[in-house]
C-alpha cells in the first residue's frame, strides 16, 4: 500500500531525457500524431501538400493546405503519422480502397523524391534504426476512418501489408462499425444526420459488431486502434473488446469532458481505463478545440481562448489526471523508471484536417497588446502570427516551454508509440 500512496510522488523523482551518450535505447522526440498532407485526392478543393509551395501565412487555414515541404523542414517533428482519409467520400469498398491506396503512393513518391530528409517506415524497427542512424524525419503511413476499409476479414490484413501503422476506427459519421461522436453546433446534424436523429431518439450508438470485430483484426494486423471520434458508447464498447483482447487503445485527438462538454469529451474514467490498459492519449494542437464548454473543473479567468494557452491548460489537466491515477495505471509492480512513458500525453496536428489552428495571443484585437508582450522577453513570431504553418512548431513549444509546460512527459510520447506498435505486431 505504501507503494502504491507513493507512486505518483515517485513520477516526479524520475529523471529527465537522457544526454547525448547517454542512452540510445528510449526515443526522446516530437512526434506529430496525425496530419493529412493529400487531402487533395478525395477532397479537391485542397492544393496539393508536401510541394514547395509557400502560401501567405495565417492561422486560419481552414479547408487551406499548410503541409508544404518547406514548413514540414522546420517542423523539428521526428516521426510523423500522415492519415489518409476516404470515409466521407467513398460511396463502396472497391472506391473506398482506391482513395486511400492513392493517398498513400502518393506520400511514398514525395519520401521516395527526398530521401536526403524523409524515410518512410512501415515496421518499429525501420522507424528506430532511422531515428538512431540519421536525422530524417520518419514517415509511417495511418489511416482515418474505417468506413468501407474493413467489411471483409483480409481487410485489416491488407492494410498492414500496405505499412499502415494506426487507424483511426469511425470518423464523422455513424457507420457500420458505430456511433461516431457528434460535431458541436449546426454543423453536427449536418455531417452526421443520421447519428442526430438516433441521439435524439435516445438510442445506445454504440459499436456494431462488425466494429468490434475489426478492433480484433486490425491488431492481429499489427495496427494500432484509435478510438478518436467515437460516441461515448463506442468507447465503452471499445475498452471492453480491448480488455477482453489484451489491446492498448489510443486515442490520438481527445478532450476532457470535464473540460469540453460535447461527445467528444472523454469521461475522466475512459481516460483512465485507457492509460490502464496501456494505451495513451493525445490532444489535438489546435487551441479552438480544447476551448473549455461548460467545464466542471476550474478554468483560469484569463486564460486565452483559442490560442496555444487553451492547448497548455487543457494538455496540464489531462496530466494531472493521469498522475493522480497513477497507481491504478501502472499497478502494484509498476516500476517508477519507465512511468513517464507510460504516462506520457502526446498531440496531433490534423494539418490539413477540417480546423484552423491557435490564434495569436498578442497583438490588436487579441487578448492582451504589445506591451504585454515586450515585457515578458524577447517575442516570437508566433506570438502575434499564431500557429500558421508546421515550421512555427519549435516556437510554440518554446513559448509553451517559457510559460511553464514541462515539455518532457510530451517527448516520451514517441517511445510510447514505438512500444505500442512493436506490441501489436508482436501481439499473439
Amino acid at each position: 500500500m505504501i507503494r502504491l500512496a507513493l507512486l505518483a510522488t515517485l513520477l516526479l523523482l524520475v529523471p529527465g531525457p537522457a544526454k547525448a551518450g547517454e542512452s540510445d535505447a528510449e526515443v526522446l522526440a516530437q512526434i506529430d500524431w496525425q496530419g493529412h498532407p493529400a487531402m487533395h485526392i478525395p477532397w479537391s478543393f485542397f492544393r496539393p501538400g508536401l510541394t514547395d509551395r509557400t502560401p501567405p501565412l495565417s492561422f486560419r487555414h481552414q479547408f487551406k493546405q499548410v503541409v508544404y515541404a518547406p514548413y514540414l523542414d522546420q517542423s523539428g517533428v521526428r516521426i510523423f503519422l500522415m492519415a489518409a482519409m476516404a470515409a466521407e467520400q467513398a460511396r463502396n469498398p472497391r472506391q473506398a480502397r482506391a482513395l486511400i491506396l492513392r493517398q498513400l503512393r502518393y506520400v511514398e513518391a514525395f519520401v521516395s523524391e527526398h530521401g536526403d530528409r524523409y524515410a518512410m517506415a512501415s515496421t518499429p524497427a525501420e522507424a528506430r534504426a532511422i531515428l538512431r542512424d540519421t536525422d530524417k524525419m520518419v514517415v509511417i503511413h495511418s489511416i482515418e476512418g474505417g468506413h468501407h476499409l474493413l467489411s471483409d476479414p483480409g481487410d485489416a490484413a491488407f492494410w498492414g501489408e500496405q505499412g499502415v501503422a494506426l487507424v483511426t476506427l469511425i470518423h464523422l459519421r455513424d457507420d457500420e462499425l458505430g456511433g461516431a461522436a457528434v460535431l458541436p453546433q449546426a454543423v453536427g446534424p449536418l455531417i452526421n444526420p443520421r447519428g442526430t436523429k438516433r441521439e435524439r431518439r435516445g438510442e445506445r450508438r454504440g459499436l456494431t459488431q462488425l466494429g468490434k470485430d475489426a478492433i480484433v483484426a486490425l491488431d492481429a494486423a499489427g495496427i494500432l486502434v484509435d478510438l478518436s471520434h467515437m460516441t461515448r458508447a463506442s468507447i465503452d464498447d471499445a475498452l471492453t473488446v480491448t480488455a477482453a483482447h489484451g489491446i492498448a487503445p489510443v486515442v490520438t485527438h481527445g478532450r476532457l469532458a470535464t473540460l469540453r462538454a460535447t461527445e467528444f469529451g472523454l469521461l475522466d474514467a475512459q481516460i483512465v481505463e485507457l492509460y490502464r490498459q496501456g494505451g495513451m492519449l493525445s490532444l489535438g494542437l489546435d487551441g479552438a478545440h480544447l476551448d473549455p464548454i461548460e467545464p466542471t473543473r476550474p478554468v483560469p479567468a484569463d486564460l486565452c481562448l483559442g490560442t496555444l494557452e487553451s492547448f497548455a491548460f487543457h494538455t496540464q489537466a489531462v496530466r494531472d489526471l493521469v498522475a493522480a491515477n497513477a497507481a491504478t495505471i501502472l499497478g502494484e509492480q509498476g516500476d517508477p523508471a519507465s512511468a513517464r512513458t507510460r504516462l506520457a500525453v502526446g498531440w496531433s496536428s490534423d494539418w490539413n484536417g477540417w480546423v484552423s489552428h491557435s490564434a495569436p495571443v498578442y497583438g490588436p484585437g487579441r487578448c492582451r497588446d504589445l506591451d504585454a508582450l515586450q515585457a515578458r522577453g524577447e517575442p516570437l513570431e508566433i506570438d502575434t502570427r499564431g500557429l500558421a504553418h508546421p515550421g512555427l512548431l519549435p516556437q510554440h513549444w518554446e513559448r509553451l516551454e517559457r510559460d511553464g509546460l514541462d515539455l518532457d512527459p510530451m517527448l516520451h510520447a514517441a517511445e510510447r508509440f514505438l512500444q505500442l506498435w512493436e506490441q501489436a505486431r508482436t501481439h499473439p
